[in-house]
């Protein structure tokens, strides 16, 4: 890519290990892909860090023009002011500051960040959904659905005159968007865009390599799911789906890898069941842990309300893994039945229960190749075919 047609991109993430989730994901897969290409502009959790100016900040082994707009802990997960808002407000107010790095070309991935740089006089934005649900319609905090629907009207007004809107989800996904966008977006205007994946680290390795390096034990049977521990994610049905299969086949272990605002009451729910010591949260980890824990599992599942293009089920698929979720989107497109795993219509125990055990008898590593098209090697010049960037 020409140097001249750099790209900014806008996130609420430190673009290290912070949050954890698909939107930081997607922009550390950016950066692999256009490397000191891209200007960040984000958070830090680092207190060396400044505020509100440019500077030099080496993350990976690249040097990056960093805008960091505000200080955040790691040890939080959930804020008095929620993130959307914050991230707004940092956004809007520091608008003079961000705009002495001269850049044409925008990256966006989170609604309210759209909204907050109308006042840049940006004219070449492209706009990716990391999942097209409306944000406030399912958030962590319980008052956002009262401004749901306002701020969704407010959000499509802005999305209408962009340069590019990419979608990571699939056609049910994209239409149901567009119905709720009242006319304003046309299909015509959304390119179906998935999630990717690194391939050099989301690879099969043998099972007990993974083990050994977890100090897992061999004899298990290792059942594993990943992403933010919220309601949505449905890690309550994937808990009783658990019980389930222990009452007719005892001896697994459930792994929970990541972190989120329902922690507490995940163990909670652990001890009411009486599955102490079977259940597990092993928290936060890095790309390599999760492709570890991946590969160590016999596993891989999913019991989504809502999901976007899923980065963690394309991990999972990638390192071999069979995988039995729920019917969200893009799920069919993943998961191919009794290939790499089954897709199960329903919220229902007994049935998602019986497909964990069916997909449980699919040998590893299971064929992945339809999520090596997902590999990041190919962002660049795809994102670059989809999108003219200019000087």
């Amino acid at each position: 890519m020409d140097e001249s047609k750099r790209i900014i991109i806008f996130d609420f993430c430190n673009y290290e290990d912070y949050p954890i989730g698909g939107y930081l994901t997607f922009a550390q897969n950016m950066m692999i892909s256009f490397g000191d290409s891209l200007a960040i502009v984000g958070l830090t959790t680092d207190r060396k860090d400044p505020i509100g100016k440019w500077f030099k900040k080496t993350i990976n082994g690249i040097v990056y023009d960093f805008f960091a707009y505000a200080y955040y802990s790691k040890l939080k997960t959930k804020h008095l002011i929620p993130d959307r808002l914050a991230s707004y407000f940092y956004i809007r107010y520091y608008r003079k500051q961000i705009l002495k790095l001269n850049i044409s070309n925008v990256f966006i991935q989170r609604p309210e960040i759209l909204i907050a740089i109308k006042a840049y006089g940006y004219r070449n934005v492209c706009y990716c959904f990391a999942g097209l649900e409306n944000p406030l319609a399912i958030s962590k905090y319980w008052y956002a659905k009262f401004i749901a629907e306002n701020f969704e009207k407010v959000f499509f007004r802005h999305l209408k005159n962009i340069a590019r809107i990419l979608a990571s989800g699939d056609e049910t996904a994209i239409e149901g968007m567009i119905v709720r966008s009242k006319g304003i977006i046309h299909r015509k205007d959304v390119i179906q865009f998935p999630s990717r994946i690194n391939t050099a680290v989301f690879k099969p390795i043998e099972k007990n390599i993974a083990r050994s390096v977890l100090n897992l034990p061999q004899s298990a049977s290792i059942i594993l799911t990943s992403g933010r521990l919220g309601w949505l994610k449905g890690w309550r049905f994937m808990i009783d789906c658990f019980s389930a299969i222990e009452k007719i086949k005892s001896g697994n272990l459930f792994y929970f890898i990541g972190e989120g605002e329902d922690k507490d009451k995940i163990l909670e729910y652990i001890e009411k069941m009486g599955l102490q010591g079977k259940v597990k949260l092993a928290g936060k980890q890095d790309a390599t842990g999760v492709a570890n824990y991946l590969n160590a599992a016999d596993l891989f599942i999913m019991g989504s309300y809502k999901e976007g293009w899923s980065t963690a089920l394309i991990e999972a698929i990638a390192c071999g893994t069979p995988a039995c979720v729920t019917n969200f989107s893009a799920a069919k497109e993943i998961v191919l039945d009794g290939i790499n795993g089954y897709v199960i219509d329903e919220h229902d125990i007994d049935l998602f229960s019986q497909g964990m055990l069916k997909a449980l008898e699919i040998p590893k590593p299971v064929n992945n190749e339809n999520v090596l098209a997902f590999s990041v090697d190919k962002l660049k010049a795809d994102i670059s075919g989809k999108w003219q960037l200019k000087n």
